[in-house]
């Protein structure tokens, strides 16, 4: 797989393009000639059409941490319980999901680490989101897409949900099928 913004959206992203998850993350590391910028400026052009936002939680001159959303399904992620969880972290209650995701890309910064609660704006279940702080990524049951605490057979039929949903859009990528062209067969998926 090359490292185009492009590529690592369709790979990473594909449950989120399919509108069947609600956020996921990757890493980009721009090629000397790509414009870390430019790239996310394009691909935010792009996906706004089809209601997916673009966010880089963090950057340096070496990568760019970047966040596919779509803000529909992450409201239906801040349950009650998500909330009270989240104001554990300095997530104020009545905040906006906006507000929320600038939140989230504070925490990149302050905390010099890895914000473990962004597990809840991934869409993991919030009892493996709670389970991976409580035991620091010890004592799982189950290794995926995350590491599950709870629900095994729930995650695993989340599992495979999206890995056939990326391996259909990797080989409709792979067949010449840009990010447009997908996301107008993501209605069907």
């Amino acid at each position: 797989m090359s490292n185009t913004l492009e590529s690592l959206v369709v790979f990473h992203c594909a449950p989120v393009l399919a509108g069947i998850k609600p956020s996921n993350i990757f890493t980009w590391h721009p090629s000397v000639t790509e414009d870390t910028e430019d790239g996310i400026y394009q691909l935010k052009s792009i996906l706004a059409q089809y209601g997916v936002s673009v966010e880089c939680l963090c950057s340096c001159d070496r990568y760019a941490l970047i966040m596919l959303c779509r803000k529909e399904l992450l409201f239906k992620v801040f349950s009650p319980d998500a909330v009270r969880f989240l104001e554990k972290y300095g997530y104020p209650p009545e905040e906006s999901i906006d507000e929320k995701l600038s939140r989230l890309k504070g925490r990149f910064k302050k905390c010099g680490t890895f914000p473990h609660e962004i597990g809840v704006f991934l869409g993991y279940p919030l009892e493996d989101v709670a389970g991976f702080i409580d035991n620091r990524g010890c004592g799982y049951k189950l290794c995926g897409d995350w590491k599950v605490y709870g629900d095994e057979k729930r995650s695993m039929a989340l599992f495979e949900r999206y890995r056939k949903c990326a391996e259909q859009f990797g080989r409709r990528f792979a067949a010449g099928c840009h990010i447009p062209q997908l996301m107008d067969m993501a209605q069907a998926f």
